[in-house]
């Protein structure tokens, strides 16, 4: 009885049930035998048999966009030097994009967005504690100073990350809805909306009468969404003006505000429906005034709530919904075209905020569990050609709280670089000036070179700066979820890692992955760890072949080696037409050194028959011999 006790480098056909059989030796000593044929020897000083090693690399042409480490010989390369196109790749493989060289599998604390660069974020501090299942809600404002305002429950408050300072508001109920003109707040509660300056105590400016209120300023004016109703608060109050639009739905609610180049937008649903409407500008007069009655420019899917919106720079608008976050863009005609969902969050996304060349949104319950910000790089599409409403963009988890719960606003902290997040039930985290995390990581797609097949990974090399600040380390993660630490540069290291063995995986495997950790500097917390580049070393892993060369007797009648005469007149033929049929089949099949006890599963990739001379017509052995190449794809053994 037989067994393949070696993998298979690929299927076999199944048509391998006569030609792998096995030949028992019956009295005659065979030397050798080929899908159940017995055939003696006919090695010699002029026929020799060889044994070698199949080829396992073929010659190739890069013909990529960008030639890159596949046009390279000897060792199977992978490598980046650079992160800016984010997270999301499972398999960090060449694409006609070349995505593959910018992009990676997920991060935790780094900041990925400077080309050529991996360092620490910066990481937040509890400024405003909060334990209620409140909203909180957090507005950026400089009088000089960097500040931000923070309403929860009834609470109003100002912070500059230094000293806290609690706002006399006007109202006594909870708030629902906080805005600024960039000096006054507007805080919103059941009763009505209160307007103050800076720090000073507020005022009744209109009334509400309702718990569904969102506010916005937007094109130098306040608008407010009261349950199915949008105003454009101007003049005195407290009584409201008329409304500038009334959903015909009574149960509609208004969510969220923004503006863009030519127009005011207002989002919100009904029970599963969600819409964005757009106000037109009219700007025949002196001064622009907004038309009455909302046109809808945009449709959500069913069940994909807008609870957040912020346009910015003229042309984008972030769109928090209770899936994820997506950019919209807006168009000549100022109607908003959005894209797919670049982030998708089981408890969605309920605050957007803008700075530099990018959009934050809430990262609830989602960066290692714990709640925080993703940022999204509006410079780096993940598409070839001009950007459209189609276009994905890079993005990154971003900010940490490092608890749990729900963010459900974000804003800029003043005129600084630095962000601010409320989330419920815990309070306002404000972005450090300076300190960075202690830690975080980054985890490389898998890298398989683009083929399924078993590799042996070899060698890691890590570039970072000359006298690293803080310490830079990699691991290796297997694909049964192992991971393994590979080096550590400490602070003041090497700015080159080279050629490290890997101690793990310790048998070839289809992938692994990469985790870059970075820690902060231990004498300055202003600086940490930096990872430029990366690469791997592999070679292949399947089984290595063996090409036997082997000739055979084939005539009429043989002899062994001891004296045996077989066959008959008429048999080589026979024995010819029977081999070539074997070798038209292309199946795999058994071969048999007999006297070595050696068994193979074989692939026949070449014979030719050799005749050196036609017999005469008086000859009575026809025949000569048969050269066969053959390849091993598996070891037998018998049992």
């Amino acid at each position: 009885m037989a067994g393949i006790v070696s993998r298979l480098p690929f299927a076999l056909s199944g048509r391998t049930a006569s030609a792998s059989a096995a030949f028992a030796l019956d009295g005659v000593q065979y030397a050798y035998a080929l899908g159940g044929m017995p055939w003696l020897s006919a090695i010699s000083d002029d026929r020799v048999m060889t044994r070698a090693g199949a080829a396992i690399k073929k010659d190739q042409i890069d013909q990529q966009t960008i030639p890159g480490e596949q046009s390279l010989a000897s060792w199977w390369l992978r490598s980046q030097q650079t992160f800016i196109g984010g997270a999301g790749v499972l398999y960090q493989d060449p694409s006609n994009d070349n995505q593959y060289a910018i992009r990676y599998s997920d991060s935790v604390g780094v900041n990925p967005w400077v080309n050529g660069k991996l360092t620490l974020l910066r990481e937040t501090s509890q400024r405003i504690a909060d334990g209620t299942a409140n909203r909180h809600f957090v507005v950026g404002w400089n009088d000089g100073t960097d500040r931000f305002w923070s309403a929860v429950g009834n609470v109003l408050k100002s912070d500059t990350g230094a000293a806290t300072t609690t706002i006399t508001w006007g109202g006594a109920n909870t708030i629902r809805a906080l805005t600024s003109d960039g000096t006054s707040y507007y805080a919103a509660d059941n009763v009505g909306i209160y307007k103050g300056a800076g720090n000073g105590a507020g005022a009744l400016a209109w009334n509400t009468g309702s718990t569904n209120v969102c506010l916005g300023w937007t094109k130098g004016r306040l608008m407010a969404g009261i349950d199915n109703k949008v105003y454009e608060l101007s003049g005195t109050g407290p009584a409201l003006p008329a409304a500038k639009f009334t959903h015909l739905n009574a149960s509609f609610v208004f969510t969220a505000f923004a503006e863009g180049t030519n127009a005011i937008y207002a989002a919100g649903y009904a029970g599963s429906e969600s819409s964005i409407y757009k106000f037109v500008l009219d700007t025949s007069g002196n001064v622009p005034t907004l038309a009455s009655g909302g046109v809808q420019t945009a449709q959500l899917p069913r069940g994909e709530i807008v609870y957040a919106m912020t346009a910015y720079l003229g042309s984008f608008v972030g769109i928090g919904t209770s899936r994820g976050f997506r950019v919209g863009q807006i168009d000549d005609n100022g109607d908003i075209q959005y894209g797919p969902l670049l982030v998708t969050n089981a408890a969605g996304c309920k605050a957007v905020a803008a700075y530099d060349r990018f959009f934050f949104a809430g990262a609830t319950n989602d960066i290692e569990a714990k709640s925080g910000l993703y940022r999204v790089d509006l410079g780096q599409p993940l598409s070839s050609g001009d950007i459209s409403p189609s276009t994905r963009f890079a993005y990154a988890t971003d900010l940490q709280a490092k608890v749990t719960g729900e963010v459900c606003s974000a804003t800029n902290f003043g005129n600084s670089d630095r962000l601010v997040l409320g989330v419920v039930g815990q309070g306002a985290y404000l972005e450090s000036a300076s300190t960075l995390e202690a830690t975080g990581y980054l985890r490389t797609g898998r890298v398989r070179y683009n083929t399924i097949e078993n590799k042996i990974y070899k060698f890691v090399t890590v570039r970072t700066p000359a006298n690293l600040m803080g310490s830079a380390g990699v691991a290796v993660i297997e694909p049964g979820g192992s991971e393994t630490s590979i080096l550590t540069v400490s602070q003041g290291g090497t700015a080159v890692m080279e050629n490290v063995v890997m101690a793990a995986p310790s048998t070839a495997v289809e992938w692994v992955q990469l985790k870059l950790t970075l820690g902060r500097s231990g004498t300055n917390t202003a600086q940490g760890g930096e990872i430029n580049a990366w690469q791997l070393k592999a070679m292949p892993g399947a089984v290595r072949q063996r090409v036997f060369t082997i000739p055979l007797l084939c005539f009429d009648k043989e002899q062994t080696r001891s004296g045996q005469t077989v066959g008959t007149e008429g048999r080589t033929l026979a024995r010819l037409q029977a081999f070539e049929q074997i070798f038209a089949r292309g199946d795999a099949v058994m071969f048999q050194d007999l006297r070595a006890e050696e068994s193979y599963l074989v692939v026949i990739d070449d014979y030719r028959f050799e005749q050196k001379a036609q017999p005469g017509s008086n000859s009575s052995n026809y025949g000569g011999v048969l050269w066969v190449e053959l390849r091993t794809i598996a070891d037998v053994i018998t049992a």
